[in-house]
């Protein structure tokens, strides 16, 4: 099972990497003022994906991280996340 586990953790750190990756070149897409819809939709596939595997670990009780997670998850920013696409 250590073994499956340490495949999966890389994964999620690999899919984590490729969200913060392509946020940033969201973000100076946003500051040279282009769209780059395909890199937008690869970051919010990205995100929903990190968040998804984040919560597969296996664990006991309620941690600070679930916490986080639902929070951000949840709430997505006190907005619907059907809008996060829009």
């Amino acid at each position: 099972m250590m073994m499956g586990m340490t495949i999966f953790t890389f994964v999620h750190v690999l899919i984590s990497l490729a969200g913060i990756v392509s946020g940033l070149i969201v973000l100076f897409g946003l500051f040279a003022g282009k769209r780059l819809d395909g890199w937008t939709a690869f970051f919010l596939v990205t995100t929903v994906a990190t968040s998804v595997t984040g919560f597969m670990f296996p664990y006991h009780g309620f941690t600070p991280g679930i916490g986080v997670g639902i929070g951000f998850d949840g709430s997505a920013g006190g907005r619907d996340p059907r809008t996060l696409s829009t």
